[in-house]
């Protein structure tokens, strides 16, 4: 069994003070893909920005290879 290289549990991620994404959940093994496929303003740069640091995660669980997104 691989370790998760992404994780996010129950996550709410906010835009300046703007809820963008709530209770987001997943996690993504070595070697997986993952599709974003959404509307404009639905939050999926919101979640990259998150998964690459620019956005702090200001509740719930999220590590992107054991580094936390919440400090």
């Amino acid at each position: 069994m691989s370790t998760a290289i992404i994780r996010l549990k129950d996550a709410k991620i906010y835009q300046k003070d703007h809820l963008v994404l709530s209770r987001v959940s997943f996690e993504l093994q070595s070697g997986d893909f993952i599709y974003l496929i959404g509307k404009t303003g639905t939050g999926k740069s919101s979640l990259l920005k998150t998964l690459y640091g620019d956005l702090l995660l200001q509740e719930g669980v999220g590590e992107v290879v054991g580094f936390d997104l919440t400090s």
